[in-house]
């Protein structure tokens, strides 16, 4: 089926023209409550690199932060570069993490941005890339 909604956008040449996309984003719900790390109802800005696994999403936490995800880091940045908080490998972090185990923010960066994992792991294997 991927196949044919690429085929249809004008196929892999044309998504290779492309080295990005970007939405905007609301994240919440119960399970952000859950770990200790409730969001609030404010669009985002999601950016998603096509061609390698790297997101980006601002604001977060402040007007002037976001985040930036590789499957080696996760990190809170000012938009200037300088460094709020990260974590190298990330996935690792979540080992023996329970139901009730409360995220710390480069936690909640972590989880929020497996939607882009997702569409990059189906875009990848169909070019036999292998990732994380």
């Amino acid at each position: 089926m991927l196949v044919k909604i690429i085929d249809a956008h004008g196929g892999m040449d044309r998504w290779h023209r492309y080295e990005k996309v970007e939405a905007t984003i609301v994240s919440g719900g119960g399970f952000f409550a859950l770990k200790g790390a409730p969001q609030d109802a404010n669009p985002r800005r999601m950016t998603v690199w096509l061609h390698e696994e790297r997101s980006s999403v601002s604001p977060y936490g402040a007007p002037d932060q976001r985040t930036m995800f590789t499957p080696e880091r996760i990190a809170i940045e000012k938009l200037d570069g300088t460094m709020v908080a990260e974590r190298y490998a990330p996935r690792d972090s979540f080992a023996g993490h329970q139901m009730n185990t409360p995220w710390d923010p480069p936690a909640s960066c972590s989880f929020q941005r497996r939607g882009h994992n997702l569409s990059h792991h189906s875009l990848s294997a169909r070019n036999g890339w292998r990732s994380c």
